[in-house]
């Protein structure tokens, strides 16, 4: 059975839609981060999302069948560090740690639901 492309479209902006509620949440977490004092200074830690994605609405097993769609990303566990806290809160992101994740939606109701 065909995937409807209305049901593409409307995941493809439910997608969209997502992914920037993703870089909000980074961008929050940058903001939060807690530092704490090591050795060489101080270092703290926060959670990004890789900006590519795959979304897509899988074919249905059978007609009548509740529509699914996928969103996959990257979660990344970054540290950053340095003397100060002013000087590692402008230093480069080091990943320390990625997690491919999968999220699984269905259709119901007339809209995209987790």
């Amino acid at each position: 059975m065909a995937v409807d492309p209305k049901l593409e479209e409307t995941f493809k902006a439910f997608c969209a839609e997502w992914m920037q509620k993703l870089a909000v949440r980074e961008r929050d977490n940058r903001a939060s981060i807690k530092w704490v004092t090591v050795a060489e200074g101080v270092q703290g830690e926060f959670v990004g999302y890789s900006t590519d994605n795959v979304c897509e609405v899988k074919e249905p097993a059978y007609a009548g069948a509740t529509p699914v769609g996928t969103i996959k990303y990257r979660e990344m566990r970054y540290r950053k560090s340095g003397p100060t806290k002013e000087e590692a809160a402008k230093s480069p992101d080091t990943a320390i740690e990625m997690t491919e994740v999968t999220e699984i939606f269905r259709f119901a109701g007339g809209k995209w639901v987790y």
